[in-house]
């Protein structure tokens, strides 16, 4: 490839960072505060278009034929003069220098010393950062090593199960690492009621990804170093990645003044930390937006617009072949795939189906009606919502359930991580609504990864009478879901004596020991004696124990 080919798409890119930081920091300015979401994915849109610009302008650049090549005139004849001795009088004697030379083949083209400059300047400045990245990887592997891991009080019932680790180097609590991360806590943090939202920061980040997120942008940095607007496009990116997780920590906990106030005293003792980590302490800069944000109830209350990542990168993508009209229709339509795609976001999801949903959810009975009149769907599968059914049952009105079902709603369809309808009626106690599925011909025993079935979720949440109808509809007292183990299994956990006793009297296996899967991701095997010792229930303990229970791990 060409050195001028790759300074040309190194331009392209330059001018399309320029023009996308631009409008970033201008709607950055002028959009009202409570567009935290919209920054941030307009920011992390814009730059993901910069490396695409860069590519297709590779892609777009001519390839040279031999009909480009500039022609080479002939050397015209050199003649003797007459009468002068040579080897044939009068005939020409052929010059093996040619008379045009092409421009730059000569070693004093100043253009093209140039352009090879250029490249060496590129090459060895992302040389350097890609060795500081790799410095900063082996530091955060080293700040991981050194720290020592500390169990998290049950009080402070965290909304997902992160390893928390004491490090000395560490002066504010921060999130380390990739597939799987740890919260690293300074010495003498401690973990009380203030610090559960501080927690949940943290948290968010990780159930965000956010690590890989900041780790992407450092390997785009590393290879785009000399793209000055890459600077102005992720200080916008990292104000409001900050925001949102504030956001979401207040959201869970309720305690956005708690958060404000730990931002505060972070912030009064920040020091510089492994450049990988993700810690809650703000910059000085973003300190004060960040704390009037958490203030402002109204702003963390607020629901997400349309505007969310996967509208706008497409839209970017789009200004990327603007910006690189070489191209042509035949390349932009290049690799097109038409096809639905079987799960949807429903951020992105204002039609029909959209709608249908958040009717659902807010349990307008007749507002659904109208909809499904309309020709909405009421089986389109939302990641990380669910669908309309799951959603109608987790608001609780049985109008709007029934009024689903009657339209033909799958009672089985589910979503990994947001469970079935059959979960979420079962885990609420809601034993009419789990009638209402059963006469419709739901599954009793239908699963879903993350949440297992009906009678795991009622035994998790000790719901004794959901228990008895599932189990009297033929719920399998033994059922096995990988992930989310046992009835009684997850009875064990929470010291569910009652529940335990209705599975056990309906034929459960009080030594069933099954395969399962630590926090750090290696297999393990539960059984319900084992969970029970594991998480202190004493009383459960001894009930099977006095009835022969067993953890019965089979050989290694």
């Amino acid at each position: 490839m060409a050195v001028e080919t790759l300074l040309l798409a190194a331009l392209a890119a330059l001018t399309a960072a320029t023009a996308l930081a631009g409008l970033v920091v201008a709607l950055d300015r002028v959009l009202p505060a409570r567009f935290v979401r919209e920054r941030h994915d307009l920011a992390l849109a814009a730059l993901g278009v910069i490396p695409l610009v860069f590519l297709l302008a590779l892609r777009a650049a001519p390839t040279p034929t031999a009909a480009d090549e500039p022609a080479v005139a002939a050397a015209p004849p050199l003649y003797l003069p007459v009468g002068r001795a040579g080897p044939v009088e009068g005939a020409p004697i052929h010059h093996d220098t040619p008379a045009v030379v092409r421009p730059g083949a000569g070693p004093a083209n100043t253009g093209a010393r140039l352009q090879h400059a250029l490249l060496l300047i590129w090459l060895t400045g992302a040389g350097v950062m890609a060795l500081r990245l790799i410095r900063d990887l082996v530091a955060l592997h080293r700040m991981r090593s050194a720290a020592r891991p500390v169990s998290c009080p049950a009080t402070l019932r965290l909304s997902a199960a992160v390893p928390l680790a004491i490090s000395e180097a560490a002066t504010t609590p921060l999130l380390a690492g990739y597939r799987q991360p740890q919260i690293l806590l300074p010495a003498g943090f401690p973990l009380d009621h203030a610090a559960r939202p501080v927690l949940e920061h943290e948290i968010a980040h990780a159930r965000r990804g956010d690590a890989w997120t900041v780790l992407a942008l450092r390997v785009l940095q590393a290879g785009f170093w000399w793209v000055l607007p890459l600077l102005p496009l992720m200080t916008v990116l990292e104000r409001n990645r900050e925001t949102l997780c504030d956001r979401e920590a207040a959201r869970i906990t309720g305690q956005p003044r708690d958060l404000a106030l730990a931002l505060l005293d972070a912030a009064a003792r920040r020091t510089p930390h492994a450049s990988l980590a993700l810690a809650a302490a703000p910059s000085r800069s973003s300190l004060a937006q960040r704390v009037d944000r958490l203030t402002a109830t109204s702003d963390l209350n607020r629901k997400d617009s349309p505007m969310r990542l996967a509208l706008l990168l497409p839209a970017l993508s789009a200004t990327a072949l603007v910006l690189t009209p070489q191209l042509g229709e035949a390349r932009a339509m290049e690799g097109r795939d038409t096809r639905p795609s079987p799960l949807r976001d429903l951020d992105d999801s204002y039609d029909l189906d959209g709608r249908l949903y958040q009717a659902a959810r807010r349990g307008q009975a007749s507002r659904v009606s109208e909809l499904l009149v309309e020709g909405a769907n009421p089986d389109v599968r939302y990641q990380g919502d669910g669908t309309a059914l799951i959603a109608a049952v987790r608001s609780g009105d049985r109008t709007t359930i029934e009024t689903l079902l009657n339209a033909g709603a799958d009672p089985d369809l589910g979503v990994n991580g947001d469970g079935n309808p059959m979960i979420a009626a079962a885990a609420r106690g809601r034993d009419d609504v789990v009638q209402l599925l059963l006469a419709s011909g739901a599954d009793v025993d239908a699963a879903q990864s993350g949440d297992g079935n009906g009678l795991i979720a009622a035994a998790l949440h000790g719901r004794g009478g959901t228990v008895d109808l599932l189990l009297a509809a033929g719920a399998n007292p033994d059922a096995y879901v990988l992930g989310d183990e046992t009835p009684m299994v997850n009875a064990a956990q929470q010291g569910h004596l009652d529940v335990i006793e209705r599975l056990a009297a309906a034929g459960a296996d009080l030594s069933l020991t099954v395969l399962a899967h630590s926090r750090d991701g290696q297999e393990i095997y539960r059984s319900p004696l084992s969970e029970a010792r594991r998480t202190g229930q004493r009383h459960v303990v001894a009930w099977l124990e006095a009835r022969g229970a067993e953890h019965r791990e089979p050989a290694r």
